[in-house]
């Protein structure tokens, strides 16, 4: 049975402010190699990162693979 489609909003995101990188910076725990590059507000840094989480989970719909369930539900 298929996994129910994940929002890319539905995990669990950080997001934090790099001065190495001059910005802000969003990770997701459950894809921990993906991550945002630095953008000047945490919104951008959001945004940009699930848009790519999205596009990832769409690959793996698309490859029929199953991508992770979010860790925590409220």
């Amino acid at each position: 049975m298929r996994a129910q489609q994940q929002q890319p909003y539905g995990y669990g995101y950080r997001i934090r402010w790099s001065a190495d990188e001059g910005g802000y910076v969003a990770s997701v725990a459950e894809f921990p190699a993906m991550r945002s590059a630095a953008f000047p507000t945490r919104h951008g840094a959001l945004t940009a990162l699930a848009e790519a989480v999205e596009n990832k989970v769409n690959d793996l719909d698309r490859d029929g693979l199953v991508h992770p369930a979010a860790l925590a539900v409220s």
